[in-house]
């Protein structure tokens, strides 16, 4: 079935096997003739053959008739959606966007993405999307043509009926059929309370009688809302007393079980879709009238009325925190988030310190929420979280700056307003919020990151130090202020999920540490504040260099590293365990990690010189000559190894949807993606081809006098020359089929090598060295077999290196050994590639590839 659009859905039917009755099929029919019509919204005929699709589809028609089809049922609520939809934006605009801003437009009600897939709402069943502002949404209502209701119009008949359809199926045993009746109880509510709003201010209907018939009908239609709300609270409470095993004691916490926790849950997930669907929709204004949740419902709110409804709060926190099932923990947090939105619509002090007093019920709903969600191990929940955080958080600001406004008087401005406004939670949020920013998930990832700059602002990084403190955008500090003051739960909090069962969050807490390092350790203002927990810190990198999940020791390496330059002293008792972890990453099966060792080995050079300068040649010196010990093997060989079916028969099976391996846990009882069970010997051609990549961290940090990033540290000729020298020689080998992967990496980092050592330098002493080896990759004519990624990074290799010395230098060196008419055809072949982006645009650069591509400049 198809739900996207209306037509669609209709369509459809026609396709479903076994086909569905001839009446259903000539219904649709007729339905998608009216479609076409002009004025849809005065249509009897339309509203009636919706009402007659639905009965087609409900059991409720024939009980004893096993045969009824739901897609009639499903199809008819998609058609009643879109219907009240479009009957809520021809309401007067004064009615229908009240709820998306008050009459100083001081009021920016988020919509998160497009809703329960029908085009409006800030509900989302199907998973967030990427928001979109309320200034999208009132442009799109604009272009809407305005239609006063009349209480003869067809709507009224669809409302009249609607609340029993909606009713009887809330819990209906098809998932699609209670998703659809959710979209339909939010539509249902919009409409209703958005035509309360318009009939309670409008003075354009002058007729008595009409007035009258239109309040009769408007009544009967809140009438049916409340008793919609009221089913599915009932089914709500129902499910929640069945007491559904949570994630301490069910199975599936272990991944050995998981069917409860990527099902459904009964009807459980759509009944909290409905719920938040429908207080959503509430958009009534504060008055008499109602239309309003936190109005009509404050009870549900009221912390000495526990007995009675303390179940609510309790059962929401329960499904965001404690179920088993990550798609009510996800659905239930959507709730939490328009219930806020709800506090905030209402303009009432009292409904505002339900989230700003810290011993009221929901705010401590919200937290315990919050502290579960924005560290669940699914990303989905996850995500869910990230979105009732940024909605809880705007919310607070947004109270904070109206009660205080240019009142300064016991304002603190060594504080942000973050941290003002949100009190007592900012030790549990911040560190969450933090963290977020390096999640492997993109979805989480990124909408964090805006989180953040909407909290602290874009220039909340800026590097010059007066702009820290006098900047409107950077009030305390702005992010990075904040950040130091409250290191000690940050960097307790990420000590922590650097152990976490989760590898996406083990990585994100690395990356995390390595932040905390750069820019709050080599700050002037805040290094004192993270210096007492750097001991702390490093001991959970060191943890994690022993992870069996390569990215997580990548991102251990790389943060140490950073650790050394910032606290050079604090780290070196842990500096001899450090130089072993760094030079066994030197040597991994992994290029990346490899490649981040002789990052890190560089950090280490930086922060300590000479000696330990002296120890890093050691370790080149050894590793370079590796490669000669690499066991002879023919391609031919090579090959066979890797498509040998036993080789790769009977393996551990993992799963990337619960990030688990199958069937038990890998590793020292972590949940990972790789465990440490399934590993290969290390090569010895990947210590050589790890000590290329350190000698380039070398010479571009310390090439010479001028370039050095320490004055007692110069890699002069006299220890350079027998390196590359020997590193030539090795690159020559070709007895085994990887030497093609040594010789890659060669080519990438010569380039760079180069360019630091100065045109002068390189042509005189280093370039002859490579010449030879570079021609014979660039010109496979020999039958060498030399692999495609090979050959193109010694073409690349070849014109970045003439762009530095000369074309006609370059040109001459490799005519010399008969090597020029490859060269001027990889030439020919950029320039051809250069001509093609002139004529054909550039190519798709990676923000433009991907709507999830990470922002320029982000922090």
């Amino acid at each position: 079935m198809d739900f996207s659009t209306v037509d669609r859905a209709l369509t459809s039917l026609s396709r479903r096997q076994p086909a569905l009755p001839d009446e259903v099929l000539n219904l649709s029919t007729h339905l998608l003739e009216l479609l076409s019509s002009e004025n849809l919204a005065e249509n009897d005929d339309y509203a009636r053959s919706i009402i007659r699709l639905i009965e087609l589809g409900s059991a409720s028609t024939s009980s004893s008739d096993t045969s009824v089809r739901w897609e009639p049922l499903a199809v008819g609520l998609r058609l009643i959606v879109d219907y009240l939809e479009k009957r809520t934006t021809e309401i007067p605009r004064s009615a229908q966007l009240s709820a998306a801003t008050d009459e100083a437009g001081d009021y920016n009600d988020e919509d998160e993405g497009t809703g329960l897939g029908t085009g409006g709402g800030g509900v989302y069943a199907e998973g967030p999307r990427i928001p979109k502002t309320a200034a999208e949404t009132a442009a799109a209502a604009m272009a809407q043509k305005e239609l006063l209701p009349t209480s003869s119009a067809p709507v009224f008949q669809l409302m009249t009926e609607l609340p029993t359809i909606l009713n009887t199926n809330v819990e209906h045993a098809e998932p699609r059929v209670r998703s659809l009746v959710a979209q339909a109880v939010g539509a249902y509510a919009r409409y209703a309370t958005s035509l309360l709003n318009w009939l309670d201010s409008s003075t354009d209907i002058t007729d008595p009688s009409e007035r009258n018939k239109l309040q009769l009908a408007t009544e009967h239609a809140q009438v049916g809302r409340r008793n919609i709300h009221a089913t599915i609270l009932l089914s709500l409470k129902s499910h929640l007393d069945m007491k559904e095993p949570s994630r301490e004691n069910n199975p599936s916490a272990a991944s050995d079980g998981a069917l409860d926790d990527t099902t459904g849950w009964r009807a459980l997930e759509t009944n909290l879709h409905a719920l938040a669907s429908y207080v959503d929709g509430c958009v009534g204004k504060n008055n008499a009238g109602g239309g309003s949740y936190i109005n009509e419902e404050a009870a549900l709110f009221d912390s000495a009325d526990t007995d009675v409804n303390g179940w609510f709060l309790e059962g929401l926190q329960h499904c965001c925190v404690v179920h088993v099932n990550r798609h009510v923990r996800a659905a239930a947090a959507a709730v939490l988030g328009v219930l806020i939105k709800s506090c905030m619509r209402s303009r009432d002090p009292s409904h505002e310190d339900l989230l700003v007093e810290e011993d009221s019920p929901f705010r401590l709903v919200l937290k315990e929420t919050l502290k579960g969600t924005l560290a669940d191990n699914w990303s989905q929940v996850r995500m869910a979280g990230s979105v009732l955080c940024r909605r809880f958080v705007q919310a607070l600001l947004k109270i904070y700056k109206s009660r205080n406004g240019d009142n300064e008087d016991g304002v603190d401005e060594d504080l942000t307003l973050f941290e003002c406004a949100a009190g007592d939670l900012v030790p549990m949020l911040l560190p969450r919020m933090c963290l977020n920013r390096f999640y492997l998930a993109q979805g989480v990832k990124l909408y964090s990151q805006e989180t953040w700059k909407e909290v602290f602002g874009s220039h909340a990084h800026a590097a010059d130090e007066d702009g820290l403190h006098s900047s409107g955008e950077t009030r305390g500090g702005g992010g990075l202020g904040a950040v130091a003051r409250n290191a000690a739960p940050l960097c307790r909090y990420y000590s922590k999920m650097c152990d976490a069962d989760n590898h996406a969050v083990r990585e994100a807490a690395c990356q995390g540490v390595a932040e905390l390092a750069q820019k709050v350790g080599q700050h002037p203002l805040y290094a004192d504040y993270l210096s007492p927990y750097v001991n702390m810190l490093l001991q959970a990198l060191l943890m994690c260099f022993h992870d069996e999940s390569w990215p997580v020791r990548d991102e251990a390496c790389l943060a140490c590293g950073t650790f050394c330059i910032a606290y050079a002293e604090e780290c070196r008792p842990e500096l001899t365990t450090l130089f072993e972890r760094w030079t066994e990453q030197l040597t991994d099966q992994i290029w990346s990690v490899r490649e981040d060792a002789a990052v890190a080995l560089g950090d280490a050079v930086t922060a300590y010189g000479p000696e330990m300068l002296e120890k890093v040649l050691a370790v080149i010196r050894k590793s370079l000559p590796a490669a000669k010990d690499q066991p002879p093997m023919t391609r031919e060989e090579y090959k066979k190894l890797q498509n040998d079916v036993s080789a790769h028969t009977g393996n551990q099976v993992y799963s990337c949807g619960s990030l688990a391996p199958k069937l038990r846990k890998g590793g020292a009882g972590r949940i990972g993606c790789s465990s440490c069970l399934v590993d290969r010997p290390k090569q010895p051609w990947e210590a050589t081809d790890g000590a290329i990549y350190l000698l380039r961290e070398l010479c571009t940090r310390f090439p010479n006098s001028d370039g050095t990033e320490r004055e007692d540290v110069v890699l002069g000729d006299n220890i350079l020359l027998p390196l590359m020298t020997e590193l030539a020689d090795v690159a020559r080998l070709s007895h085994y089929p990887q030497s093609d992967d040594l010789r890659t990496t060669l080519f990438k980092q010569l380039p760079q090598i180069a360019e630091v050592m100065g045109k002068r330098r390189f042509k005189g002493l280093y370039l002859d060295l490579f010449i030879e080896l570079i021609s014979k990759n660039l010109n496979d004519r020999h039958g060498s077999g030399a692999s495609q990624l090979s050959i193109h990074a010694a073409g690349q290799c070849c014109e970045e290196i003439a762009k530095l010395i000369g074309f006609g230098i370059m040109r001459g060196r490799l005519e010399a050994i008969g090597c020029d008419d490859a060269f001027d055809s990889v030439m020919e072949e950029r320039k051809r590639e250069q001509s093609m982006i002139a004529t054909q645009g550039h190519f798709i650069g990676r923000e433009a590839f991907s709507p999830f591509g990470p922002p320029v400049g982000s922090h």
